[in-house]
Formats: C-alpha cells, sequence, structure tokens
C-alpha cells in the first residue's frame, strides 16, 4: 500500500521527520507572520502533537490549530504555556504578539464556524437546528448592538466630567487633564489609589488607567473608559517591566506604578 494521505488535526502534513506547516493566510502582515512562525518553532521543539497541548494547557487542539495556522491571536496566557513547555523565555515572544495584536488582520478562514470547534462535526440532521441557533444569535447581537449605540449617543450628549465612584459605568470619550498632588500623578477622571479594575470594566477608573498608561509611553488605545483586550495587555506590560505580578488587573500596587510616572 502507498503512503496515502495522512490529516492532523493541526493540518499539519508530516512526511518522515519533515513537518510542512499549512500555508498561513494571505491578509496576515509581518507582524503576525514573524509571531506565528516563532509559535510553530516552539510547537516543533515541543514535540508535541496538538491533543499533548490540549491535554497540557487549558487550551483545545483545535484552538492550538487556529493559533498555529494564523486564524486567531491567541491570548498570553497561551503564548506563556507553550513557552513554559518547549523551555524557552514567554517575554520575546509576547513582544512578538504585541507587535502582531496592533496590526493583526485575518480574514475569517471560510472552513471554519468561529467561536465553535464542533460546527465541522455536527451531524447533517442537526443542520436546521443549527441555522436556526445562528440566525437567533446574529439577532440578538444587533439588538444589544442598537442598545450599545443609544447608550453612546446619550452619552456624548450628557459628558461627566471627573469620576465620581457612584456615577453610571459607561463608554464613551474622556480626556486626560493631568496634575500633580504632592509625587503622585492624575489625569483628571478619577481620584482611585486602590479599586480594583480590569478586563471588561468601564468607566472613569478605566480613562484614568488609559491616560497613565500613556505617560508611561504605553499604547492602550483610544482613551474611552473601556477596559478591553488592548488596554489589559499594555497593564501587564507596565507590570513585567516593573516586576510586579503580570495579571493584567489594577490593583493597589498596580496603581501605585500608574501614578508615580518621572
Amino acid at each position: 500500500m502507498g503512503q496515502g494521505r495522512a490529516r492532523a488535526r493541526g493540518r499539519v502534513l508530516r512526511r518522515g521527520s519533515v513537518v510542512r506547516w499549512r500555508a498561513l493566510p494571505p491578509s496576515l502582515d509581518a507582524n503576525g507572520r514573524r509571531f506565528v512562525g516563532q509559535l510553530r518553532l516552539l510547537k516543533d521543539r515541543s514535540g508535541l502533537s496538538l491533543v499533548s497541548l490540549q491535554t497540557k494547557t487549558p487550551f483545545s487542539g483545535s484552538s492550538w490549530e487556529r493559533y498555529l495556522n494564523g486564524k486567531v491571536l491567541p491570548p498570553e496566557t497561551a503564548v506563556e504555556a507553550i513557552a513554559r513547555i518547549a523551555g524557552e523565555d514567554a517575554a520575546p515572544l509576547l513582544e512578538l504578539r504585541d507587535a502582531a495584536e496592533r496590526t493583526w488582520n485575518t480574514a475569517p478562514d471560510p472552513g471554519s464556524t468561529a467561536g465553535s470547534d464542533t460546527a465541522h462535526d455536527a451531524p447533517e440532521a442537526e443542520a436546521p437546528r443549527i441555522r436556526v441557533v445562528a440566525l437567533s444569535v446574529a439577532a440578538g447581537g444587533l439588538l444589544l448592538s442598537a442598545v450599545v449605540s443609544v447608550l453612546l449617543v446619550m452619552d456624548a450628549q450628557h459628558p461627566k466630567a471627573g469620576g465620581g465612584q457612584g456615577a453610571a459605568a459607561k463608554v464613551g470619550k474622556y480626556t486626560c487633564a493631568y496634575t500633580r498632588r504632592a509625587d503622585l500623578l492624575f489625569a483628571g477622571n478619577s481620584a482611585a489609589m486602590s479599586h480594583r479594575v480590569m478586563l471588561n470594566s468601564t468607566g472613569p477608573d478605566v480613562a484614568e488607567v488609559q491616560c497613565l498608561l500613556l505617560r508611561h509611553k504605553l499604547s492602550p488605545g483610544d482613551i474611552d473608559g473601556y477596559f478591553g483586550p488592548r488596554t489589559e495587555t499594555q497593564v501587564k506590560r507596565l507590570q513585567r517591566q516593573d516586576h510586579a505580578p503580570t495579571d493584567g488587573v489594577v490593583g493597589e500596587q498596580t496603581w501605585a506604578l500608574l501614578r508615580h510616572v518621572e
């Protein structure tokens, strides 16, 4: 019998000891290609299959398939996990990931359904039910988008100065008006020193964090009062620079780092 065609779930073809990776999406830019290339190198160096990666990390084999083929930007925890498995320092790879994140732009994979690892395996009889669920989710998404748009318009019409803790938290546009009190820096949105803010938090405390990150020459994106993945990435970078716990959460220790700006 001939060798046949062996298909791995990660879409990696093996011929003897040589590994042939699937071509990266054409829309992936140079930063993304450098990052994914290093990610693949660590995977090869580890000698692990996608199934083995699934057992050794919190991420599924199908998630690793998407990360290693440039379809989805992996979270920092996944990058740290594969570096640890390969016995490498995660910091250089995290720097490559940060650069890739700023310009990440891949076309959706036509052969996969976003957010579902089991869509390809669904039996044909369940296809109508899956379509109904997809339409329901899409309708819900449109409704949510409309509600968010109305809130943004209302926030623009009634801007709030400063950042009282009791104020309703909304996402909008904030400004940075820096002042010093003793050796501490304030940006005019909040005077918080210990209030915890983290991924998906909103409001003036988040805007204050974003303004202070700018003064540390970091790039949280728009000063919009939304603690998204980009703001979390820059908080983690500040924490790494100052040898603080790299959890992406702004608590008392990270507030102190933010407010002490040279």
